[in-house]
């Protein structure tokens, strides 16, 4: 599914997405800002894939759903991270939790566990910040140059 929005974004095209993801064949919502105002099919493919570089997505089902945010590095290339819920204290040792993303499972750290409700609540600040609300933490999983 692809939601093309502008400026005045209702929230609900962010959040209710979220709601249905099952992870199985409804698993993942990608959010991710185009190089420039176009229509889905108006990019050409160099534009396409500069705007595939920088995203938030969600990956799992609306009760246990993973972030993941990728960014540009101060030196170039790319880093992924993945989001997690604010959390004081240390995770050392804790059950990583296993979800289903298709046919794939992941296996995150309790505090990175997102419902639909609360990953909306990130997607929005992203699509208005471009970055993660202050307080999450965010783990670093891929660094490209």
């Amino acid at each position: 599914m692809t939601v093309t929005m502008g400026p005045d974004l209702d929230v609900r095209d962010l959040t209710l997405p979220l709601t249905v993801l099952n992870g199985d064949d409804k698993n993942h919502i990608v959010l991710k800002r185009l190089v420039r105002p176009a229509w889905p099919g108006e990019l050409s493919k160099a534009e396409e894939d500069e705007s595939d570089q920088t995203f938030l997505q969600a990956g799992g089902s609306a009760e246990a759903m993973t972030l993941e945010m990728r960014v540009e590095s101060k030196g170039g290339g790319y880093t992924q991270f993945i989001v997690g819920l604010p959390f004081s204290g240390d995770q050392h040792g804790a059950e990583m939790v296993s979800i289903a993303v298709g046919k794939y499972r992941y296996d995150v750290l309790p505090n990175e566990v997102f419902n639909a409700k609360q990953a909306g609540d990130v997607m929005i600040y992203y699509f208005e910040h471009d970055t993660v609300p202050p307080g999450y933490t965010l783990r670093e999983l891929i660094r490209t140059v």
